[in-house]
């Protein structure tokens, strides 16, 4: 397994949840650190983890250049990339016609385009013949309901979820294409597919107030923060174009590669 320590890491949509407890986790295993999320308060989680922060949107391509670029100029490099921003929103075919291509645009610029951006800027840096055989590290946090548990009573989908099952889904297509694209450089890309995690987010999809015994089966932040860990710490040969399954309810362990 190869040490963190000293690589450079960007962690989007880190001002709270898991990208605030994936951030401190890379913190603490000796990563230099940038964070970034439309919420200014990520200027705080990184004066108070001791990372860099950046505040702006992931679907704003000159955001993107600025925080890559920022990095670049700043630690030399890029080794890691966690594409943790999106969000959540209820929707499905019969909603009013209205609002159908806002909640589109909203759910794949938050949950594909940042992922898209954030990787095509950060690809070239970690694949440059002038790192050798460093290699690099493209995350991807996706969702349980593309990868559902194997003895789960549904097949894959959620309901009312349609366009963010869709951007999810979309994401596959880039994690990958990507895998195989980068192989030649030894730049892993995987999705970490997870269910139900206790953080802001979930809670206001549930209006905050979620079945305590649903709640009590979720992971947590820190759970999931571990598991990328792990997944890092494997080095140039570990896994890649994994989707690795976290299930609410279930042990939450490094399942072995596919």
């Amino acid at each position: 397994m190869d040490t963190l320590a000293g690589q450079v890491a960007i962690v989007t949509g880190a001002a709270q949840g898991i990208g605030r407890a994936i951030a401190e986790r890379l913190v603490d295993d000796g990563c230099v650190v940038a964070v970034t999320d439309r919420q200014e308060s990520v200027l705080d989680v990184a004066a108070e983890i001791g990372a860099t922060g950046f505040v702006g949107d992931v679907a704003d391509a000159a955001h993107v250049r600025s925080v890559v670029d920022g990095t670049v100029a700043a630690h030399g490099s890029i080794d890691v990339l966690i594409n943790n921003a999106g969000e959540v929103k209820k929707s499905g075919p019969a909603d009013d016609w209205a609002d159908a291509e806002a909640d589109f645009d909203r759910l794949f610029d938050s949950n594909t385009k940042g992922a898209f951006l954030f990787g095509r800027a950060v690809a070239p840096i970690m694949a440059d013949a002038t790192r050798g055989s460093l290699g690099g590290n493209i995350v991807n946090i996706s969702t349980d309901h593309v990868k559902p548990c194997p003895d789960c009573d549904r097949h894959h989908g959620h309901g009312a979820m349609d366009i963010y099952n869709a951007a999810k889904w979309a994401l596959n297509g880039f994690t990958f294409d990507w895998a195989k694209s980068l192989a030649k450089h030894r730049v892993r890309v995987n999705n970490i597919c997870m269910g139900a995690t206790d953080t802001e987010m979930i809670r206001n999809y549930f209006r905050g107030d979620p079945d305590p015994e649903y709640v009590a089966k979720w992971m947590t932040p820190a759970q999931i923060a571990q598991i990328v860990s792990e997944l890092l710490a494997e080095g140039r040969d570990g896994r890649t174009a994994n989707s690795i399954g976290l299930y609410a309810g279930y042990d939450c362990v490094m399942p072995p590669p596919e």
